[in-house]
């Protein structure tokens, strides 16, 4: 007696897992995806633009743009410092933007993901 007890309610525990956690779970699975999910992936986004910026020293090179490279004040030296932060600062703040794109590409196919995935399987099965 005892022993089907124990079968029956390995039996309900066990079924009542599969109906209410597993099948809870991919039905609640959506609503994480662009609630909880879209805010930790903007975040993400948001910390990743921040640590190239800082990477590529944009903010640093941007302050010291119009300040002689090593020490060097004379009107050449001026001139060739001024120039060569330029075209650093151009190349950092390109390579930045193509970052910044490919980042935001890879946001929109987050969120584009499950409705192509739903608009397949309708194709499959319809």
């Amino acid at each position: 007696m005892a022993a089907e007890r124990a079968q029956s309610s390995i039996v309900v525990k066990a079924t009542r897992f599969v109906l209410r956690d597993l099948l809870f779970d991919v039905a609640r699975w959506p609503l994480w995806w662009y609630s909880t999910g879209t805010v930790n992936a903007a975040r993400f986004l948001r910390q990743e633009l921040v640590a190239v910026t800082d990477r590529l020293s944009i903010p640093i090179l941007f302050r010291n743009l119009l300040k002689p490279m090593y020490g060097d004040y004379s009107r050449s030296g001026r001139i060739i410092s001024v120039i060569m932060r330029l075209i650093v600062f151009v190349f950092r703040a390109l390579g930045l933007a193509l970052w910044t794109v490919f980042l935001v590409a890879a946001f929109l196919v987050w969120l584009l993901v499950i409705p192509a995935v739903a608009y397949q399987l309708i194709l499959q099965l319809g």
